[in-house]
Formats: structure tokens, sequence, C-alpha cells
């Protein structure tokens, strides 16, 4: 780090300046963060996916997918409008309600209280198998996580049994989600709305093609930091949980009156722990700052947690936080802004490490990080300037 000295002193003056502000509800340690119950029926949905993998050309169809698609998860809805010819059975229909029932949901309002999106992903034993006459099907218990005491899956006659929550089953299972990447696109569209709507964001991403565009005349082109690479630490995760839907909220300054600019940027292919990946994903904009520094923090979609009070509890924290230290030098305010996303988010997720993963604040322009761990030592990355020439 080019400024150890001047960068202890600065985050020790953002962290003094926000630890001294009274608390209010941005704590959000009331009932409204967290998610009591789901509308699906997941059990149901268990039951009607055993009924339709009776179906040997169903079943064949849906195992095949998943063995070859590498993503976390595939919308229910696709796999079953890939297999019509079962479309007159009764649990057919039954699952083109309960997905019809979670669109209109999600349609009807222009930012839904809670999102469900269905999805499947098979879980394989560590020894790759094509014999899959022993299947199962389950979903993830209900509650948090260390609560959870084992597994219940369904065979194929519907028989429950019990799989542990940390080992690996050693038969292929179908698992049944509904707070998965497909959910984390959603939550991420309508959270950055809501920071546009604040004043907190620009419009760089309000069409559905993404804004890369300079916004300065006087630039011939787009100036970012591209995330060339980026790996997550090993975590004793719960099988059950699947992929890690990941997304990282960036801030910066944008103007002499010390106003942040924060986006939530999703990062769909972060699917596990302990394994490099490659995206050369734009991280941050410059144009979008008037200072050449800026966070990234890292967070794990968390399915117990409501979006829209996480994003409201954001936005009124660092409202509060920025009344405060506004006239601060403009790297104090980068500082507390970064804490006060942090002292937004829910206490537990600071003893949870896949709910907040990690911090990387001061991130310079022009600047390559290579190797570079996070504060919290849960990700390492490599980033790199990357300009975007204008057409």
């Amino acid at each position: 780090m080019k400024k150890p000295i001047l960068f202890l002193h600065t985050l020790f003056i953002a962290l003094f300046l926000f630890s001294c502000q009274p608390e209010d509800t941005t704590s959000l340690e009331d009932n409204t963060l967290t998610i009591k119950e789901t509308s699906i029926d997941k059990k149901k949905m268990a039951f009607d996916l055993i009924d339709l993998l009776q179906d040997q050309q169903f079943n064949s169809s849906i195992i095949n997918t998943l063995k070859e698609n590498h993503t976390p998860g595939i919308k229910l809805a696709t796999l079953l409008s890939q297999n019509t010819k079962i479309a007159e059975h009764a649990s057919y229909t039954s699952l083109i309600n309960t997905i019809a029932q979670a669109d209109e949901k999600i349609k009807g309002s222009i930012a839904p209280d809670f999102i469900e999106i269905p999805e499947i992903w098979l879980q394989q034993p560590t020894t790759k198998t094509e014999d899959f006459s022993n299947l199962l099907v389950a979903f993830a218990p209900k509650g948090d996580e260390d609560s959870w005491t084992k597994i219940t899956a369904y065979t194929l006659d519907k028989q429950e049994v019990y799989l542990e929550v940390h080992s690996l089953p050693q038969v292929p299972v179908l698992v049944i989600e509904t707070s998965g990447f497909e959910t984390l696109k959603l939550e991420a569209d309508y959270m950055n709305q809501e920071l546009q709507s604040s004043g907190l964001q620009n419009n760089r991403f309000l069409s559905s093609d993404m804004d890369l565009q300079p916004t300065s005349k006087t630039n011939s082109g787009l100036e970012t930091t591209k995330l060339d690479r980026i790996r997550l630490n090993d975590d004793e995760e719960p099988w059950i949980s699947g992929a890690a839907e990941i997304y990282a909220i960036t801030s910066g300054i944008k103007n002499v009156g010390n106003e942040p600019e924060i986006k939530i940027i999703p990062m769909y292919y972060l699917d596990e722990d302990g394994r490099d990946y490659y995206p050369n994903q734009i991280m941050l904009f410059w144009d979008d700052y008037r200072y050449q520094a800026a966070n990234i923090q890292l967070f794990e979609k968390d399915s117990n947690n409501n979006y829209k009070s996480l994003v409201s509890a954001i936005i009124n924290g660092v409202f509060q936080i920025i009344g405060v230290v506004s006239q601060q030098p403009w790297v104090n305010v980068l500082g507390s802004v970064a804490s006060a996303i942090l002292q937004a988010t829910p206490d537990n997720w600071y003893t949870n490490d896949d709910d907040y993963v990690d911090s990387f604040y001061t991130i310079e322009k022009n600047r390559n990080y290579t190797n570079y761990m996070g504060a919290r030592g849960n990700a390492r990355v490599h980033l790199s300037p990357f300009f975007i020439a204008d057409n």
C-alpha cells in the first residue's frame, strides 16, 4: 500500500466518527429484515417433481440437462418448457401454476416484498455416477443454517430419508431452490432502482443494456477497473445451500459535496469457494466518481433476509453518516460510506463468513492489484485498469 500511515489514520478517523453516531433503525435488529416464511410449498413441489420423474423420458432429460449444465441452477420453468410431452400430467400443471403464481407476485409490484423463482440443481456424489435409480429430491430446511441438524430428502417413492448437513451425500440429489441466482438478478435490479431513486446512484444501470458510455464529454472512452481473477476461501457451508450467490457493493465519492455513488453488482459466476474465477468483470466506472479511489465490498445473498429492508437500511445509514462527515476530507467520507454499508447489515452477518464476505477499501484508479487480499482475508483478487474506447 502506497501510504500506509495516511490510510490507517484515515480509517481510524472514519471508524471513530461512525462509532459516535446514535443508534437508530438502521441497525436492522427489527423483524422487518427477516423472512419468516416463503409462499412456495417446497414439499409439494418435491412431490410433484417426483411424480414427473416416474416418466423415464422426463427423468433422463432432466438429469442429462443438469449434468451438462455448469451454472448453479436452471429455472424450473425452462426445464418444464423443454418437456411438454407430459404437459397433461396433473403434477406438471401443478408446477406450472406454482411458477405462475410466483411470477404474478413479481409482476404485480414495482418492487415486491419477497421474490421467489423456482430453480433446480443437481448435487452429484464425489464419485460421479451414471446410476440415478437411487435419486433423491430435497430442499434446504427453514431457519438459520446453524440450527440445521439434518437434511430431509425424498426417495422416488416419496419416502423420507435424512442426510448429513455438512457431509456430501453419496447418492445424487435433485435440489429445489427458490432463492438462487435468478432471484438475485431481480433483487439486484430492484436494489439499484432504489439507490437511483434515493439519489445515491446515477442512471448507468437504468436501461436493460448497461450504459458503457463515458459521462464526460471530454473523454474519448470509459476508464474502469476490471476484476480479472477472484478466489473465495473455503468455508463449511452446508452442501444443500448450493452455490454462493455473491454480489458486490461499490462506493465512491461523486462530487465536491462529498455525496456517495453506490452500485450493486451481481457476480453470477461465483458459485464455489476455493476455486479461481476469471470473470473480466467491470467493477468500477471512474467517470462516476470525482476522486480516484473507491471501495468494493462483497456479500452473499441471504435467503432469510429481506432485500428491501436491507437496501433501505443501507440508504438510511449512508445518509445519516454523510450528514455528519460531509465537511470532512473526501477520503474520510469514502471510508465512512463503507463503514455505513457494513453497519447497516444485520449483526449476525459478522458471525457468518458467507453473508459478509470481504471488503477492498480505497481501490485506486490506474493501479494494478495482484493477489490482493481483502481486509477480512476471505477473498483474493486481481484488479487492473481497463479502458473502453468510444465507438
